[in-house]
């Protein structure tokens, strides 16, 4: 079951207005919204229905890749104006109103590789909401969704593209003229400085990396994705990063126009989450904060169970074979980092139930 990340992203506000101008009963939003695939709520009416009366909403998507629905049934208060964003649904599969959830639950095939990303992020989504009275339809409106990263596009850097940032020799896991990382630039005419992010994570296509840096790209800050590939059980690294990677590329965010340095942050969640700490304890002089969730706080070996994940100046660190109990020794301190630490975790990680642990 894929639950959709699809809703609507609130640009400016002001008074009712109808996609088409009719009378009637009709879905309302304010005018100027700029409708998008990132979960955002916005005001959503349902106005001109029988005063009483039980209506049942359905969204639906179709496209070349399948139908995704999702429905919620609510009364209509005495005023004949039902607001989702107040009113509490029925037989839905969310259970507080909220504007927006018949979009991200939207309940659909599930899609793999490639095809998850370029719909949810590239393309445009048409997501018809039809309101039904018993079996008669009483009002019915299509919202185009718009992918967060549709007119993005990332810019692959090979190794000799970091081999310029810093006189040192070549990272001992990368091959000359080999792609080593992708940038997502978030500099526009209006906004030509931005904050750099330095982002582990997995280049797997439709894993977590082509939702999560254009979606920071989109909100304003440029994104360096260094590859960090995940095991199969989710919670230990495939792959190894050296300091000397790391450090050519902070040298090479540095170095670009449009970033501002003083505002260099590293990024990281789930198998990636300790080696964003790692570097940003590494490097304090250059990040100046580190924002990381759902992984564990120690360096996890390789599932060879011998190899560390990060390597500095071509030697790899002590890690643990496994998750172990978490004590001020056995965490990566995070006193040296020179700016804000967020670290998020999840009370009921089914993948990493400890991921909690560390962070107290």
């Amino acid at each position: 079951m894929v639950a959709a990340v699809a809703a609507v992203a609130l640009a400016l506000g002001g008074c009712a207005t109808t996609s088409d101008g009719a009378t009637g009963p009709r879905f309302v939003t304010p005018p100027l919204i700029h409708y998008t695939s990132v979960l955002w709520p916005v005001p959503l009416q349902l106005v001109g229905a029988e005063p009483g009366s039980r209506v049942r909403i359905v969204a639906t998507l179709a496209n070349d890749r399948g139908t995704w629905r999702s429905s919620a049934t609510y009364t209509v208060p005495a005023g004949g104006m039902l607001d989702l964003a107040t009113s509490r649904p029925q037989l839905a599969p969310f259970a507080e109103p909220d504007s927006v959830g018949l979009f991200w639950s939207l309940d659909g095939p599930d899609l793999s590789g490639a095809a998850l990303a370029t719909q949810w992020m590239h393309d445009t989504l048409p997501v018809t909401l039809s309101a039904f009275d018993a079996d008669r339809l009483v009002a019915s409106r299509t919202f185009e969704l718009q992918g967060l990263a549709d007119g993005l596009r990332p810019h692959t850097l090979y190794t000799r593209d970091l081999q310029g940032a810093t006189p040192s020799r070549f990272p001992r896991e990368t091959h000359e003229d080999q792609p080593v990382a992708q940038f997502w630039s978030a500099t526009t005419q209006e906004r030509p400085i931005t904050p750099g992010v330095l982002m582990f994570d997995d280049p797997a296509p439709g894993a977590s990396s082509g939702f999560a840096a254009p979606l920071l790209a989109r909100f304003g800050a440029s994104v360096l994705v260094l590859p960090v590939s995940s095991a199969p059980d989710g919670v230990h690294a495939s792959s190894v990063v050296d300091s000397t990677t790391v450090e050519r590329a902070l040298a090479w965010l540095g170095e670009q126009k449009g970033i501002d340095t003083r505002n260099i942050y590293v990024y990281g969640t789930g198998v990636s989450e300790p080696l964003a700490l790692w570097a940003a304890t590494r490097f304090p002089t250059r990040v100046h904060g580190v924002f990381a969730a759902g992984g564990a706080p120690q360096l996890l070996c390789l599932p060879s169970g011998s190899t560390a994940p990060a390597f500095e100046d071509g030697a790899g660190l002590p890690c643990r074979v496994d998750p172990g109990p978490v004590s001020a020794a056995s965490v990566i301190a995070l006193g040296r980092v020179d700016g804000p630490v967020v670290l998020a975790c999840g009370a009921r990680d089914t993948v990493l139930p400890s991921a909690c642990s560390g962070q107290a």
